[in-house]
């Protein structure tokens, strides 16, 4: 039940995208770059309780610590058996530049809505958001990143700009798999069209059982990752 609803909400989110036509301003929003802790300095991460949220919303800045691939509800400031999940932003709100800090480097760029979920007790089970671009060239300059930044698999990138280019008004979407990009995490991509804005959906897996050798192997050659589920 909570996973059907999970999928209802993420339909509506990507609906609300789509319809607010947003897009972002520049071409180049995402940034990669070594994560080199420093051993003197204990860099600060964003909290999601109440005020933590609002710092967040007040700031457009949002930074998380994903080094160990989970964010537990410790990390994130809440209670330990909560399971709420977290929205902040929605279409249309000012952009927020969300910084992921991976095992093996940390990316930003910049989102309206990002989406927490929490399927299990501890620990939260996902992050999702979304980006979205009312130019063609703007969105194909998003797609080539994501085969670096995310690992997503360049024949799906082919795939998906081959359907939106024959895309006429009614929505169009697909799923561009998942992959292993430079920050080290698991991150799966969704890809929808409707009137010529694209939206390109993210998910974060932050499910340490995910990280295994063979399915970490599956997802860099085949873009399938095989997902524990309880």
């Amino acid at each position: 039940m909570v996973k059907s609803l999970q999928a209802l909400t993420i339909s509506a989110l990507i609906a609300l995208s789509t319809a607010a036509c947003v897009s972002t301003t520049s071409g180049s929003e995402g940034s990669f770059v070594e994560s080199i802790p420093s051993p003197n300095t204990q860099p600060e991460f964003s909290l999601l309780t109440d005020e933590g949220v609002q710092q967040i919303k007040d700031s457009g800045r949002a930074r998380f610590d994903l080094r160990d691939r989970v964010l537990t509800n410790a990390e994130a400031g809440v209670a330990p058996e909560s399971r709420q999940e977290i929205i902040i932003g929605n279409p249309g709100d000012p952009d927020i530049q969300l910084t992921l800090v991976g095992p093996e480097g940390e990316v930003t760029i910049s989102t309206q809505t990002i989406w927490f979920t929490h399927l299990d007790e501890d620990s939260f089970t996902e992050i999702i958001f979304f980006r979205a671009f009312e130019t063609i060239e703007i969105a194909k300059q998003e797609l080539n990143e994501s085969v670096t930044q995310w690992g997503i698999l360049q024949e799906n990138i082919e795939m998906w700009s081959s359907v939106s280019e024959k895309a006429q008004d009614d929505k169009v979407k697909r799923s561009l798999g998942t992959g292993v990009g430079a920050t080290g995490l698991i991150v799966g991509m969704n890809a929808s069209i409707k009137r010529g804005t694209q939206v390109f959906h993210y998910i974060v897996d932050l499910d340490p059982r995910n990280y295994n050798e063979e399915n970490i192997a599956n997802i860099r050659s085949t873009g399938i990752g095989r997902r524990v589920v309880n």
